[in-house]
């Protein structure tokens, strides 16, 4: 799969039917006399040998592989931890894709194109993948081991390296098509890339374009994710809630039956059947409260918790893979006027929109729709109801999906450029320069639909003509009464939001040696950057609080940060040609960066390399870096969101904090809060809590270390190997404690309310409603409060076995087999170690062994391959924090096997064509999830998928 040249070192560990994880390593051909520069350091080498672990993806191992999209090529290596990506749809990135090294978040990773910064798309300038233009990548260099002081501070976790060609002569033309074998989830690709050198050859020039096109896919075309696996209280025929205002037992009775149905309706109320008429939503875990008189559609249903309670199936009408068409260009030019001066510059823009959809606008309840008795639309039933309440002219509370307005909508179209200019050249003596400004300009359009106005739902509720003086025909809520095409109009909001990002960086190197030493030249590298960047978010009026329903609300963001960097690094001979040592030499390096923001942090850099002889080679070091928060962690303003909160909430009846101990102090402080949930029969009413996020202005920078030790290998030119151990320890992360946490510690969780006062100070983060019991109201807001440390090794292995007349073979193994993750929310928390879990968020899948065999077989103009994946078993993370492994499940150990051929039919045309996924294999599923009842990124929801390709060369 990765391709080493002579002297590469790729990871060790034949992987078989082991299923290792993730490791890698390169090193490039001591024969070469030229001096290279690797990724991870600016000081480039004769021998350009990698100090931190490191690997290289070709052009052509991406074509041979049928995956269309680099950021789905990279997401398989085993050191990159699938997080958001193109095809996420809840959580969405809008169609964006990030990288994510070793699972410490996209935002602590750099994205560079030929070692300089690619332009960003976020507030904290985290580069989406799809902006760069495939069909021009040469190949891309992953480096794990922190690369902080060579590219920014900020590098953390380490880069990602696009290398784009350049020296490239004539036209290639290449196709590719891909398609599942339930003939969906086609996916087509097309470039042209043309280039050649003029001025014999001091100047070159190359132009690409390339055009992607993805459909979509709905949930309900997989079996997997064809049914919900969490609840929901909303329901497209509406419920009411009438909290601790019932109507009588008697009343109850009357309607479904003699001590059929509880006098609330049940953990949802009273759901209403498309008629218009009363059915009682059931108590989950009580046979004698079920589901009564319902007389709905079956595909309503969420089997899952029928005949219990019932839950509306949202799933079918949300979508699994995104729909994409993008394309991009790109071009580079430079020309050598003399050895001093050579002018370069490079331009980029990809233009591309996805649109995301979820299931129709849930409102109500938390959102606090009221109905009056008044209403003329009430049911007899539903008045006979109401008027058996001790206070029967109260108002009640009142819920709705809105399936009329249709799927809740987001289609986002980007368009993102970047142009470079820059010139190098010789100094006085050996000395070079390179000097270069950068502008990027990112603009996201997003057009939303299915919001819903919530003032002007509750005015038609309210109005005594049911609203028909306010749009035609009024509007009935209850039940599937339809709903005019004027009042849809009225009640719905198609909302834009504009967001625009803008990247300014200047910066100027010059290297060269320093001194002669005995072992050989120490040379330096010394540099100025300057960095700024411009965020600014401006959503639609609409979307202000408490005015909307359907997407989070939204206020405008606006920030500016600016960074000024002092770096050096230099590369010391230390020995050579003596026993035991071949060479030996250590680098160290400095950053200085100065923010207005957050002042002045520092970088360091040691590492060494130690040639034992031309078969063995030792190399290590430690780092470190600091990443500075970023616009939308400083000044966000607090809005409304849903945090993931299934089976969390501890005045659950059934909970082990109303089943433990302390049971009789948890259900008065459950009371407190809110009569509905101290009840006996209380049950958490949604598997999401209402939420408030912020950013917060007294964020300080991250700061973390960063340590490798490695053995490289190579015995034989056709045999290489290496092992490295790595850790980073990360501390005053920028963090946000999460909603289960919050809500849990209020209840004593880790002794945090010993006395389960309501004034406690994590009580006091949220509230609840008053009539379902649902937690509301929670504030999340991000400190400097967290810390992390992971370590592991990586493994690696290539092998190249010649069959003489009957071509050759080649092995290639990456695994990474993670040794510890350890997280600690705030001081208060317990530090739990997640290896080896999956959690409810992306990015939260860390097997403790993640690996890839790739097996090549060549033949003349035959290559053939066969790729295994392995991505070990994992429980889920609830139960690492105290959860229950019954009610929260974990994923097996899955394999993923690949084919592929790859046949050139003359030396211009080449044809290609394989399967991935070729077992099948289906998404393991796991609960609480991500999305689709599994996560989608980590596991593959499309299942078999057939590729064809055409690559053409003149």
């Amino acid at each position: 799969m990765f391709k080493r040249n002579a002297r590469s070192a790729a990871v060790a560990a034949l992987i078989g039917t082991l299923g290792a994880t993730s490791a890698f390593a390169q090193e490039a051909d001591t024969q070469k006399l030229e001096r290279i520069e690797i990724t991870g350091s600016r000081i480039k080498k004769s021998d350009a040998t990698a100090e931190s672990p490191i690997v290289t993806v070709t052009a052509e191992e991406l074509r041979q592989s049928g995956i269309v999209t680099v950021e789905q090529f990279l997401n398989t290596l085993p050191q990159v931890t699938a997080g958001l990506s193109s095809q996420s749809n809840n959580p969405s990135s809008n169609g964006r894709a990030f990288i994510d090294l070793r699972g410490l978040g996209s935002n602590r990773n750099l994205v560079l194109i030929n070692g300089r910064r690619a332009m960003g798309s976020t507030g904290g300038g985290t580069v989406d993948t799809n902006t760069i233009p495939t069909s021009l990548i040469e190949r891309v260099e992953v480096i794990t081991g922190g690369a902080a002081t060579a590219y920014g501070a900020d590098a953390v976790s380490g880069v990602v390296n696009f290398i784009m060609k350049k020296n490239f002569k004539g036209l290639e033309l290449d196709a590719h098509h891909r398609m599942t074998d339930r003939s969906d989830g086609k996916e087509s690709s097309a470039s042209m890339t043309l280039g050649g050198t003029f001025e014999g050859g001091r100047g070159s020039a190359v132009f690409g374009a390339s055009f992607f096109k993805r459909d979509s896919i709905y949930k309900g075309a997989r079996e997997f994710s064809a049914q919900a696996s969490t609840s929901t209280t909303i329901f497209p025929n509406g419920s009411i809630g009438v909290g601790t205002n019932a109507p009588s037992q008697a009343a109850v009775d009357g309607i479904f039956g003699a001590n059929k149905c509880n006098q609330n309706g049940g953990a949802a109320g009273f759901g209403f059947n498309p008629d218009g008429t009363l059915f009682c939503t059931g108590v989950a875990g009580n046979a004698t409260r079920e589901v009564v008189n319902y007389r709905g559609p079956e595909s309503h249903i969420a089997t899952r918790f029928y005949p219990d309670n019932f839950s509306y199936n949202f799933e079918p009408d949300n979508a699994l893979v995104l729909p994409m068409e993008r394309w991009s260009v790109y071009s580079s030019m430079d020309y050598e006027v003399n050895k001093n001066f050579r002018p370069y510059a490079s331009f980029q823009f990809t233009n591309y929109n996805a649109q995301s959809e979820l299931a129709p606008t849930p409102a109500g309840g938390t959102t606090g729709f009221f109905v009056p008795v008044t209403n003329p639309f009430l049911s007899a039933e539903a008045r006979t109801l109401l008027a058996a309440r001790d206070n029967p002219t109260a108002t009640v509370s009142f819920s709705k999906r809105f399936n009329a307005l249709g799927g809740r909508t987001s289609y986002n179209t980007h368009d993102v450029g970047q142009g470079i200019v820059g010139a190098s050249g010789e100094l006085l003596g050996d000395w070079t320069y390179d000097l270069y400004a950068s502008y990027g300009r990112s603009v996201q359009n997003e057009s939303q639909g299915g919001n819903v106005r919530l003032p002007r739902v509750q005015a038609l509720i309210n109005a005594a003509d049911g609203g028909a003086s306010l749009c035609a025909g009024g509007f009935n809520p209850f039940g599937d009464a339809p709903i005019s095409v004027e009042c849809q109009k009225y009640i719905s909001l198609e909302a834009k939001n504009l967001t625009t990002v803008v990247q300014k960086v200047i910066e100027g190197t010059v290297t060269g040696p320093v001194v002669q030493l005995p072992a050989g030249s120490l040379d330096a590298v010394f540099g100025l950057s300057y960095r700024g960047l411009d965020y600014d978010f401006k959503p639609d009026s609409g979307l202000q609080p408490g005015q909307v329903a359907g997407f989070n609300e939204q206020n405008p963001v606006k920030g500016e940060l600016a960074f000024k960097d002092v770096f050096a690094e230099a590369v010391i001979p230390l020995l050579r040609n003596v026993p035991l040592v071949k060479s030996l030499s250590a680098t160290v390096g400095a950053r200085v960066s100065d923010s207005k923001l957050t002042g002045k942090d520092s970088s360091f850099k040691l590492t060494m390399d130690w040639a034992i002889n031309n078969t063995v080679r030792v190399r290590g070091g430690a780092q470190s870096a600091v990443r500075a928060p970023n616009v939308t962690e400083l000044f966000a303003p607090p809005v409304n969101n849903f945090p993931t909160f299934t089976n969390a909430d501890p005045c659950t009846n059934t909970s082990s904090y109303r089943t433990g101990a302390s049971a009789a102090q948890v259900r008065a402080l459950c009371t407190t809060q809110s009569a509905v949930a101290g009840a006996a029969g209380y049950v958490q009413p949604s598997s999401q809590a209402n939420g408030i996020t912020a950013g917060n202005p007294d964020l300080m920078p991250e700061k973390s270390k960063s340590f490798t030790a490695g053995l490289v290998l190579q015995p034989t030119r056709d045999l290489s190997a290496t092992i490295d151990y790595w850790s980073i320890d990360l501390k005053e992360k920028i963090d946000a404690v999460d909603a289960p946490t919050i809500v849990q510690r209020c209840f004593n969780r880790d002794g945090a309310n010993p006395n389960f006062s309501p004034t406690n100070e994590w009580c006091q983060l949220f509230s609840r409603d008053p009539n379902n019991g649902g937690v509301i109201k929670l504030v999340q807001l991000s400190r400097n409060q967290a810390s992390q440390k992971i370590s592991g090794i990586d493994l690696g292995l290539d092998y190249a076995l010649s069959l003489q007349q009957l071509g050759s073979l080649r092995w290639n193994a990456v695994a990474t087999w993670t040794e510890k993750n350890k997280q600690q929310t705030t001081v208060l928390s317990p530090v739990n170690d997640f290896v080896g879990s999956i959690g409810s968020t992306t990015g939260t899948a860390i097997p403790k062994w993640r690996a890839s065999l790739s097996t090549t077989y060549s033949w003349g103009d035959l290559s053939v391959q066969l790729l295994n994946r392995y991505i070990d078993k994992m429980v889920n993370a609830e139960t690492v924090t105290g959860g229950s492994p019954v009610t929260n499940t974990g994923t097996a150990a899955t394999w993923y096997h690949d084919i592929s051929a790859r046949y050139a039919i003359t030396k211009s045309i080449t044809v290609r064509a394989g399967v991935s996924n070729l077992a099948d294999q289906q998404p393991r599923l796991y609960s609480p999830n991500v999305q689709a009842n599994t996560d989608p990124s980590t596991f593959d929801v499309l299942g078999r998928r057939y590729f064809v390709g055409l690559n053409a060369k003149f």
